[in-house]
């Protein structure tokens, strides 16, 4: 009896102990999720790249989204940008071509599978986008080239990665320009456009060349140089109103005014003349060719005359309150009775403090009406009184930009005054600019009155 109990004893305790130990164990759970693998990024392009994942396993819950989520900061989530797969979820690959990026940037890419409402997410890989394509253009050969335009274009043959928004010639004084300085625009997208170049400076070097602008930056096409023309100026004044500013006034001797087309001067001090002048923007570039002043005048007496007045009028050039050169008409007064008959001479020189007279008076044929005109060419003045040339003096460089008129105990009437570059030697039609004079001035001399 003693054993037996024993080994029942035992028994019980064994069981007892198994028991104790199941009962005490804490149960364990583990939840498993579907899985995502990141296979690979390839083909990248500057906006796009193609991606390859895999859906690796599944459980049976709910799965409404799976995909790639990207960002350029490492262990990108759907939180920042989420690029969702189309079809049903289901094991195998997938993938697609993503869109919208931006070149020459690194990417952080995963994939990704929801699962009962949780992002599981794949492997991280990354890839770089190529530079930007920028469109292609080509320049065609600058032609009808003159002293301030020119004609150019180009071809767009191909747009990049974006689409050509403006198109043109880009043009400057200095290599390789581009546009921020002079362009044209000429349209977008793709194909051969035509342009205008214009607001050169005369006999200057350029440079031009095509651009095409996209999103993305801006192609340019080879450079073509070219030299404009030099200019020919002309300021054609007709007195038809001020627009360039003429003095207009009253003086203690005389006054100044436009009626009828005509400038209008009077001026009667014993003594003295008066000059009246108009400056102009750069008169050297006129110069730096032959050029031509001309007026046409009516030389009238300031008041009642007897014989041996004289009435003095004409054109100054060179001019300053100071400076200038003169070219000058003197009607004399022979004889009021029976009838008033005139003596006609010129003279020419030039004042700088004192006077050097270049010809003397010096008579000629005379009528009511006369025109002066002064011809610089072949490093000569040559002066015309009606079209007839009567001196020539040795040209002397121009310092001063006054133009105008010179009057003296008279009145003068002036149709015109004109002033033409001339180009002698010419072989091609050239280019005329046309001058604005600028306000001028007006100075009182002691006369030197040769007589």
């Amino acid at each position: 009896m003693r054993k037996s109990f024993t080994v029942l004893s035992g028994i019980f305790i064994v069981s007892l102990t198994i028991w104790l130990t199941t009962t005490c164990r804490k149960e364990e759970f583990v939840i498993v999720y579907s899985k995502v693998s990141t296979i690979r990024a390839y083909n990248a392009t500057s906006t796009t790249i193609k991606v390859e994942g895999s859906i690796d396993s599944l459980t049976s819950a709910a799965h409404d989204e799976y995909g790639f989520c990207l960002d350029t900061l490492s262990a990108p989530t759907v939180y920042k940008q989420k690029i969702l797969a189309s079809g049903t979820v289901q094991l195998g690959t997938f993938g697609g071509t993503i869109t919208g990026l931006k070149p020459s940037k690194t990417y952080y890419l995963r994939a990704f599978i929801k699962d009962n409402k949780k992002y599981i997410y794949g492997n991280e890989i990354s890839f770089s986008t190529t530079a930007a394509v920028v469109p292609t253009v080509s320049t065609n050969t600058v032609d009808n080239i003159k002293a301030t335009t020119a004609s150019c274009g180009g071809n767009v043959t191909a747009e990049g990665d974006k689409p050509v928004i403006a198109k043109g010639i880009c043009y400057d004084t200095v290599a390789n320009p581009t546009i921020t300085k002079n362009r044209t625009f000429d349209g977008w997208g793709t194909g051969s456009f035509s342009s205008q170049l214009v607001n050169m400076v005369p006999n200057k070097t350029y440079y031009a060349r095509a651009y095409a602008i996209s999103e993305f930056g801006i192609g340019y096409g080879s450079q073509n140089t070219f030299t404009t023309k030099k200019a020919l100026y002309s300021f054609h004044e007709d007195f038809s109103n001020n627009s360039n500013e003429w003095y207009v006034g009253t003086e203690e001797f005389g006054n100044a005014s436009l009626s009828d087309g005509k400038y209008i001067l009077a001026y009667n001090q014993s003594g003295y003349l008066w000059e009246v002048y108009n400056n102009f923007p750069d008169f050297k570039a006129v110069e730096a060719k032959d050029f031509e002043i001309n007026t046409k005048l009516v030389i009238e007496s300031f008041g009642l005359v007897g014989p041996g007045t004289s009435m003095d009028g004409g054109l100054i050039w060179n001019t300053d309150n100071a400076h200038f050169s003169f070219f000058i008409a003197r009607k004399s007064v022979l004889s009021a009775i029976p009838s008033i008959t005139y003596s006609y001479k010129y003279q020419i020189g030039s004042y700088a403090g004192s006077y050097t007279i270049w010809k003397d008076n010096t008579s000629f044929t005379g009528t009511d009406t006369i025109k002066l005109s002064i011809k610089k060419a072949n490093s000569k003045y040559y002066f015309f009184i009606n079209d007839v040339q009567v001196y020539s003096h040795t040209y002397s460089a121009i310092a001063y930009d006054g133009i105008g008129f010179y009057i003296s105990n008279a009145k003068i009437k002036s149709d015109y005054l004109y002033i033409d570059q001339k180009d002698y030697k010419k072989t091609s039609l050239p280019e005329i600019i046309e001058l604005k004079s600028l306000p001028g001035g007006q100075s009182i001399f002691r006369t030197f009155r040769n007589n």
